[in-house]
């Protein structure tokens, strides 16, 4: 699988990273903005991969928190939505409007949405490699969500997965096409039954495309779409041309029980 090198040309104060040969290493900063999905929509987004640690509090992830949809009220709350894995599901995190300057993520089921004086911001740490889902309140503003950060220096970054799915993110500073994403560990397979998945959110009234590890039998495997014929018919096997957006989260489906999965960087760094 081809390697794509590309450059990172960031600035404090821009709102999208831009690609081209190299990265200047040393603290380089930006910002990223991704579109909020309109009232009662979502979307799958990164909000944890751009900071300088591989760790970040809820109430940080998300820097302009005043452009978002606050309320005392849970419907109408913008709302992050991490997943934990089966057996275990989603927990709902909206943000709760305190009637002061500041607006803070608080746990739905918290009494705090109904008795105000309870009301407390979540302790919750999210990784690097998660994604989640975020949700517009209902007769909200789709407005932008910022995060920023600066461009990781580490050649690959493993990431734990459980048997089934997890809600991944690229975890590097910038977007990626299947045809240069190298996955250590990865499993391929020539039937789609067999092969580890990765399943992109595109919206509703679209919904979500499915790409398998395809083996082509030699040294390489790629990403191919599920539907194409090539998991049946090998000659029109091929990689599929997809950009997964920075900012942007997608399913992964490990088909073999738990293990560690390893992203590589396509971009290289120079002095």
């Amino acid at each position: 699988m081809k390697k794509l090198m590309i450059t990172l040309t960031l600035a404090l104060g821009v709102t999208a990273y831009v690609a081209a040969d190299s990265v200047t290493t040393g603290n380089v900063l930006g910002y990223v903005k991704t579109a909020a999905p309109v009232a009662d929509g979502f979307e799958i987004i990164s909000i944890a991969s751009f900071g300088t640690n591989d760790t970040v509090n809820i109430q940080d992830a998300i820097m302009n928190l005043e452009d978002l949809n606050a309320s005392t009220t849970k419907e109408n709350a913008d709302k992050i939505i991490l997943w934990s894995g089966a057996g275990v599901g989603y927990t709902t995190y909206g943000l709760f409007d305190d009637s002061g300057t500041n607006s803070f993520w608080m746990e739905i089921n918290r009494p705090g949405w109904d008795i105000t004086t309870l009301a407390a911001p979540a302790n919750v740490i999210i990784s690097r490699q998660d994604a989640v889902w975020f949700k517009t309140g209902t007769g909200g503003t789709a407005n932008s969500i910022v995060t920023s950060g600066s461009v990781r220096d580490d050649n690959q970054f493993d990431v734990p997965v459980g048997d089934g799915f997890s809600l991944l993110a690229y975890p590097f500073t910038s977007s990626i096409n299947l045809t240069n994403l190298v996955v250590s560990n990865a499993t391929a397979s020539v039937t789609k039954e067999n092969a580890d998945k990765i399943i992109v959110w595109s919206g509703a009234g679209v919904g979500y495309t499915t790409y398998g590890l395809y083996d082509d039998g030699g040294t390489n495997s790629f990403w191919m779409e599920i539907n194409r014929p090539g998991w049946d018919v090998v000659p029109l096997a091929e990689a599929s041309d997809v950009d997964l957006p920075l900012g942007k989260g997608f399913w992964y489906e490990s088909v073999d029980g738990a293990k560690t999965i390893g992203f590589e960087q396509i971009y290289t760094l120079s002095e």
